[in-house]
């Protein structure tokens, strides 16, 4: 049932682990094998030449009930008009259970700053949001729609650098933490004016990524605390 997923017009995000980072884009299934899957690039921007021939990536696939994984190996990569990767094509695919990041409800500060290819615009608006979630894999954002230039739209897949501000937390992060990111748009839901937005991070340093993760484990500390927790899957 599951090798079904496997099929043309599949979404896929592949994350890999390269230069002490970790890198996660969107794909579609364009050929499905019996020994390989053919994918192109749904995040803009150049991102096949990271995925190199012989690389190891985790692959995710996201269903209404739940989500999915496999293991897999770069087999071939083609970067230009026509963007391209090649993976040797899994045994199984396993159900992920719950999220790989617990994720927290907090209220924080985020500038998005969009990014262009070369040569589209000369200067990147600074969009003022503010987040509502956060886990170690990306964050939950809403904006007042009319705070976007009239000459920008925002859409899914586009790339965004963020600058992310939480709160102080106590002994742990008395400053609170800031952080700057490159995530791509995963989801947009709009209600009248207001836009709320699914964010992934696609580029970002493993100790940057632990930083989160510890800011996210000392805020639920606190709530644990205050009896205010609520958990979140």
């Amino acid at each position: 049932m599951e090798q079904g997923l496997l099929r043309r017009g599949q979404k896929v995000v592949l994350e890999m682990r390269k230069d002490e980072r970790v890198w996660r884009h969107t794909f579609v299934i364009d050929l499905a094998s019996p020994e390989r899957l053919f994918l192109t690039p749904l995040t803009e921007g150049e991102v096949v030449s990271i995925y190199e021939v012989g690389s190891k990536v985790v692959c995710y696939i996201p269903t209404p009930i739940r989500a999915y994984q496999f293991e897999s190996e770069v087999m071939q990569n083609q970067s230009g008009a026509v963007s391209y990767i090649v993976l040797k094509r899994p045994e199984q695919l396993r159900p992920v259970q719950r999220r790989r990041f617990f994720r927290v409800r907090v209220l924080h500060s985020v500038k998005l700053v969009p990014i262009f290819s070369v040569g589209q615009e000369p200067h990147s608006p600074e969009i003022e949001a503010y987040g509502t979630d956060i886990n170690g894999g990306g964050v939950g954002v809403r904006l007042d729609s009319r705070k976007i230039p009239p000459t920008l739209q925002l859409r899914e897949h586009q790339r965004l650098k963020l600058i992310i501000s939480l709160p102080p937390v106590e002994k742990a992060f008395p400053q609170g933490l800031t952080v700057e990111v490159v995530g791509e748009i995963l989801w947009m839901r709009r209600n009248g004016q207001a836009l709320r937005i699914g964010i992934a991070f696609t580029n970002i340093d493993r100790k940057l990524q632990e930083r989160i993760i510890a800011w996210c484990f000392a805020h639920q500390c606190k709530l644990l605390r205050l009896g205010l927790w609520r958990d979140e899957v």
